[in-house]
């Protein structure tokens, strides 16, 4: 079995690629430690601000604020698309440099709304945001309001490299890394039950879920929040996390999202994460620019030549 994997030609391109990516990444590791966290975010951010636009992948991104804001103009795509980039290497740079945010924490971290997740510190509770500014440190900064905080991990592609970057979520952001699928469900639920809380990113595109408005058109999405929220009755709170200067940020807690439940479940689950859908629109609306645009989020076939 294992010499047919090993002599199939595609396989065999797909690990070269992934080793060509651990190493690049190692290389960036080196290159940030040794620039420090302040000026290996000037770096990265220049670097990613000036190659990214031009790549290919930039076309999606352009696709993506057509369908999002119809009437939107070519100047502002060009400047979204600028300042995307810029925030994207501002995180990469972030993620090797994890430990200082973290030991830095009440320097570099606002935090707004703390009303509304204190109103529920006896239960668990699932918190949803998107991939804003830098959305590593919401994990980071739950764990100053619950003991035990699960942060929801894709597993990589990438096998050289995912088991570096588990570890550092795990010594960095929350011990208590699940991993997305059957047995990350299990495991969210019994830490929801420990009155513990769990971190979702649900703005991404899925080939399960509901299909529900976005942007005025429908996308496949995550409905595991809604579904949990409504079988088990925890709360669903909405997460913002905004960069304010450099490698600064706020995070604002808003009310729970609640619809009125009905007989029909599958109908509520749609309501519900229709709900959360609009808050990520507004999160979006205010700042495009920290938003993932380059993900097929859609999944349209676009032209991207």
């Amino acid at each position: 079995m294992l010499k047919m994997l090993y002599n199939n030609p595609m396989i065999k391109i797909k690990t070269i690629r992934y080793l060509f990516e651990a190493i690049l990444g190692l290389k960036m590791l080196i290159l940030t430690k040794i620039l420090g966290l302040e000026l290996s975010t000037k770096t990265l951010s220049w670097f990613f601000s000036n190659i990214g636009p031009k790549l290919k992948i930039s076309n999606q991104a352009k696709e993506n604020l057509h369908l999002a804001f119809p009437n939107i103009k070519d100047s502002e795509i060009e400047s979204i698309i600028f300042k995307m980039w810029k925030n994207i290497g501002m995180v990469a740079a972030e993620f090797f440099h994890l430990k200082k945010i973290s030991e830095e924490k009440n320097d570099r971290i606002t935090v707004s709304g703390e009303e509304y997740i204190k109103k529920y510190e006896d239960k668990g509770v699932i918190f949803v945001s998107g991939h804003f500014a830098n959305w590593e440190i919401i994990p980071l900064i739950l764990r100053d309001y619950r003991d035990k905080v699960g942060g929801i991990y894709r597993h990589s592609n990438n096998f050289f490299v995912n088991s570096w970057v588990v570890k550092q979520r795990y010594k960095n952001t929350t011990p208590i890394q699940i991993k997305k699928g059957s047995s990350g469900a299990r495991e969210m639920l019994s830490l929801l039950k420990e009155n513990g809380a769990v971190a979702m990113l649900v703005d991404q595109k899925l080939s399960s879920g509901v299909k529900v408005n976005f942007f005025g058109s429908d996308a496949m999405t995550s409905d595991g929040a809604a579904s949990l929220a409504i079988k088990y009755n925890y709360p669903v709170i909405p997460i913002n996390v905004e960069r304010t200067k450099g490698s600064n940020f706020n995070v604002s807690f808003y009310p729970e999202i609640k619809i009125n439940i009905s007989s029909n479940k599958q109908n509520d689950i749609k309501i519900f994460t229709s709900e959360i859908n609009k808050f990520l629109e507004g999160c979006i609306t205010s700042k495009p620019e920290s938003w993932f645009w380059i993900h097929n989020r859609w999944d349209k076939k676009f032209n991207l030549n």
